[in-house]
């Protein structure tokens, strides 16, 4: 009676916890694989809502030298308040 698929207590059940334990693991790793790509598309779609519209917006704006600096500033900012930039370009240096 006890042959291969016999009531014996060797190897009885021992394949079907070990595929259990496989199949836990392998659904777990899953699970994490999921939410951490869920988790990186919705920070990278915040990222690309956040920069499209500055850069945009930057990138469109007509520029300037910056009186008295050697590099260029956001025309309508320094027209906007110019009063404001020659105080703290007096106060920098």
């Amino acid at each position: 009676m006890g042959g291969k698929h016999g009531g014996g207590k060797h190897g009885d059940g021992n394949g079907d916890v070990e595929q259990t334990e496989n199949g836990a693991q392998s659904i777990l790793a899953n699970v994490a694989v999921g939410a951490a790509l869920a988790v990186g598309l919705v920070v990278g779609g915040f990222k690309l809502l956040g920069s499209s519209s500055d850069e945009k917006t930057v990138k469109d704006k007509k520029t300037m030298k910056a009186p008295g600096r050697n590099y260029r500033i956001v025309r309508d900012d320094f027209e906007h308040d110019p009063a404001s930039y020659f105080r703290d370009l007096r106060k920098s240096g």
